[in-house]
């Protein structure tokens, strides 16, 4: 376990919860507190980094770490837990060699720039996952989805929708099902060719439908390169916020003698670029222009007559990636930023935006029903001052009608993206469930914390697993049980 950042008799830190789990399990969780709901029917699949080290050797960013899945099943009232580490190539030759021996966002394979000259990052399968298509897939925008059984999480491999997603054509994290048509949208960066100034960038849109067949394929040009790692859709567009955190430099990365880590800034020179996409063409509609800054992570969108209305975690800075290179340091401190609500109007071009919240929040998610309509009430982890907020430590719910409610963890544990599962037969959009994991720092354990979700503040059950589960990224819940 990590050695803590404050006095032996204090509350631990964060550090604990991003020790490696090592060790794959499958067992049914029979010791909790309370009553696991018997609406509470399906699977809460999640994703993120399992291991920060290999060997004696830690990756150089919270980005590297080597995807793990785990997932909770539901049914009669009974929870199921296991986790599985993503097959990679980078995983398997990495866990014989007890050693580096590929590139990542922030890491450099050892030997200098020899050995990492002209060797792109390599697909780590750590951000997100999604079913959808019959596939459970673990995404990370380094490359394309790898595909996993969901009844064992064994790993099937690399999936390329039957060559529809080329080889240099990567992949985003943040995908959205349209609740009308169940295609599924996602993106991914690329170059659309060669100009003068070198490579010409874009996004490549991608939809795919129920089948899980890709049925179209979009390119929007920018300007420069931008860090987008999300999006959303409402009933016809996709909106992409093309932010102020940029990669310059990008031919030390070829070169070797950079990470990708080392270029990428926040420029607040480069206003922040909102590009309106047809989902039906997947061409650019409008573009709005703001001031600088960044979102990470939205919320929902939906439209409102010739407006469309878009909700994110603003932030006017990165310097949260000095934290992401260095997760063990002592001062590292994991943040997010401010829930905004912008308003676009299609016909006069104005964007306006109004903050939701003043607690510093991140991973919004709310009833995936309602993507791309209007929806109520949107939940977030938040990091509240309480003397160990070093990384998240509560919840909070924010409500249209603007009351807003927080519930916050007692010092030494922390907490993760909440998400909303549907309760059987559900009447209402709050009808359902959060699901939390929360790590226990004093314990070295974590657990799943199932909340009211028209009430944070009532804990129904407390299921405690029997080791922690390293601080993940994103989850993704489905009402199937597999297996």
């Amino acid at each position: 376990m990590a050695e803590q950042s404050i006095g032996q008799n204090e509350p631990p830190s964060h550090h604990g919860g991003l020790e490696n789990l090592d060790t794959e399990h499958s067992y049914w969780i029979d010791q909790y507190d309370g009553a696991i709901p018997q609406d509470l029917e399906g699977t809460f699949f999640r994703n993120g980094p399992g291991r920060q080290r290999i060997g004696e050797t830690k990756y150089g960013h919270w980005f590297d770490g080597d995807g793990m899945l785990c997932a909770f099943s539901f049914k009669d009232g009974k929870a199921h837990f296991k986790n599985a580490y993503v097959r990679t190539p980078k995983y398997l030759e990495e866990t014989e060699a007890q050693g580096i021996k590929y590139r990542g966002f922030g890491t450099q394979i050892p030997g200098g720039f020899i050995k990492n000259m002209g060797q792109m990052p390599a697909n780590p399968a750590n951000t997100n996952t999604v079913y959808h298509g019959g596939k459970l897939m673990a995404l990370n925008e380094g490359g394309h989805p790898w595909e996993l059984d969901p009844k064992d999480l064994s790993t099937v491999g690399e999936y390329d929708y039957e060559g529809d997603l080329a080889r240099g054509q990567v992949f985003s994290a943040h995908g959205r099902v349209h609740p009308k048509t169940g295609d599924y949208f996602n993106f991914g960066a690329g170059a659309s060719g060669m100009g003068l100034k070198g490579p010409k960038p874009c996004l490549n849109i991608y939809r795919i439908n129920p089948a899980g067949k890709m049925i179209n394929k979009g390119q929007v040009p920018l300007e420069h390169f931008p860090f987008c790692h999300d999006f959303v859709i409402t009933e016809h567009y996709a909106i992409f916020f093309i932010g102020s955190i940029v990669f310059n430099g990008m031919a030390g990365v070829m070169l070797g003698t950079k990470t990708i880590s080392d270029v990428v800034a926040y420029d607040d020179s480069i206003d922040m670029q909102v590009v309106v996409v047809d989902l039906d063409t997947l061409e650019t509609v409008k573009t709005f222009s703001t001031g600088d800054g960044a979102i990470v992570h939205f919320g929902n969108a939906y439209e409102r007559g010739a407006e469309i209305v878009v909700d994110g975690c603003y932030q006017n800075g990165f310097e949260a990636n000095a934290t992401l290179v260095d997760v063990f340091a002592p001062e590292s401190k994991f943040a997010g930023g401010w829930y905004n609500r912008y308003v676009l109007n299609m016909e006069t071009g104005v964007i306006t935006s109004d903050r939701l919240s003043d607690v510093n929040c991140e991973f919004p998610t709310f009833n995936t029903s309602y993507v791309g309509k209007p929806n109520k009430t949107t939940y977030m982890a938040c990091s509240v001052e309480n003397g160990y907020n070093g990384f998240f430590n509560g919840i909070q719910r924010i409500d249209d009608d603007g009351e807003n409610s927080h519930l916050t963890l007692p010092p030494g544990y922390y907490g993760s993206e909440p998400l909303f599962a549907p309760a059987k037969n559900a009447t209402r959009e709050d009808d359902g469930y959060l699901l939390e994991v929360v790590y226990d720092g004093f314990a070295h354990k974590s657990e799943l914390q199932i909340l009211r979700a028209d009430n944070i503040h009532d804990q129904v059950a407390r299921l405690p697993l029997q080791h922690h589960l390293p601080h993940q990224f994103h989850g993704f819940y489905t009402p199937e049980v597999f297996g």
